[in-house]
């Protein structure tokens, strides 16, 4: 009878102590946008390039919204701005506007986000001072002044093709390619006057968040 009990008192603890061993909970996979920038082209024939991760390099949101009240449309321009930690030089294209009503939803749907974007691509945009009704490009040269285009000035466009369109827990994104050449303009302090720079076969690599 004493070996029994010793046996039951052995199968007793192996049951209480294997119910206490904690199972490890592996988390469902998470669903992450490759997210990656890329700017080349000629500012006044010298060749500028920006990549993502090198020298600092990487992209962010520069969206604007008009909110009015219905019936009046809202308005909702986005932005993609290539900049870096370490040095001024930097590239934005802006690009508007998506029109929609505010009584109805507080912001565009995933819907009216991707048919704006793939609705636009492949064809010829012209550009928009502030990106209103077209492209914008502001250009940051290595002293930090801005320079921006116009619309006034004749034969630009871009051409935007949409790479892909996707979502994960950080929000929605059109990933897209511009080609494009422009001027683009600042004042000088010094003479008060215009001073322009060209730039040509440009290719402008980011995204575009909802």
């Amino acid at each position: 009878m004493k070996t029994k009990g010793i046996y039951t008192f052995f199968f007793l603890f192996v049951l209480f102590t294997t119910s206490c061993i904690e199972h490890e909970v592996i988390p469902p996979p998470v669903n992450t946008v490759d997210l990656n920038c890329y700017f080349v082209g000629f500012v006044n024939g010298t060749q500028v390039e920006f990549t993502q991760n090198v020298q600092g390099y990487g992209a962010e949101v520069v969206n604007y919204q008009d909110i009015n009240p219905s019936p009046a449309l809202s308005h909702q321009t986005y932005g993609s701005k290539i900049k870096s930690f370490y040095y001024d030089q930097a590239i934005q294209l802006k690009f508007g506007t998506l029109d929609w009503d505010a009584a109805a939803n507080s912001e565009p749907t995933v819907a009216m986000f991707n048919d704006y974007h793939s609705t636009n691509s492949g064809i010829p945009i012209n550009f928009s001072d502030n990106g209103l009704a077209g492209i914008e490009v502001e250009y940051t040269d290595n002293n930090g002044v801005k320079w921006l285009s116009r619309e006034s000035d004749p034969g630009q466009e871009g051409v935007f093709t949409i790479l892909t369109q996707s979502s994960d827990n950080t929000g929605d994104y059109s990933l897209f390619e511009c080609d494009f050449s422009c001027k683009v303009w600042r004042i000088n302090p010094q003479t008060n006057e215009d001073e322009s720079l060209d730039i040509t076969n440009a290719k402008f690599t980011s995204w575009f968040k909802r």
